[in-house]
């Protein structure tokens, strides 16, 4: 067991650990409105990243998770895998068409199925546009 590592980032350079220690006080008040702002702010695990984050008016984002934006993007993917399969299933209408029918037939079926093509690619544009009037609501 090696006890004499040396604790270094990717570069080679020794980290640099924060050695400097503060503590202050607050009251009841201030203490509300402190655990407000780090609730808001997604920091409520790491006070003392918030504070110094604060302190030297470093950026941070704070992301808010609204429950009806999670469940509109996992309806919407859900939507996505199925339209996936379909296409898959497309393909291999079109590949049993091919193989499986004669020259007469043929035109009939590629027909038939290019009328479905067409609802679906309707059904495709009103889908798209229902999701951009979504983006716009949710402001995802």
């Amino acid at each position: 067991m090696d006890t004499n590592r040396k604790l270094t980032d990717m570069t080679g350079k020794k980290l640099r650990t924060p050695s400097y220690k503060y503590s202050f006080r607050l009251n009841e008040e201030q203490n509300i409105r402190f655990n407000e702002l780090l609730c808001k702010a997604g920091l409520e695990h790491n006070r003392s990243r918030f504070i110094v984050k604060r302190i030297f008016a470093e950026e941070f984002v704070v992301i808010k998770r609204d429950p009806s934006k999670v469940q509109f993007v996992a309806r919407l993917n859900d939507f996505y895998f199925q339209f996936q399969k379909l296409a898959n299933n497309y393909n291999q209408v079109v590949k049993a068409i091919n193989s499986h029918f004669s020259s007469v037939a043929i035109p009939h079926q590629i027909a038939a199925l290019e009328q479905r093509t067409r609802e679906l690619k309707a059904f495709s544009i009103e889908i798209l546009h229902l999701a951009k009037q979504a983006k716009e609501w949710l402001r995802i």
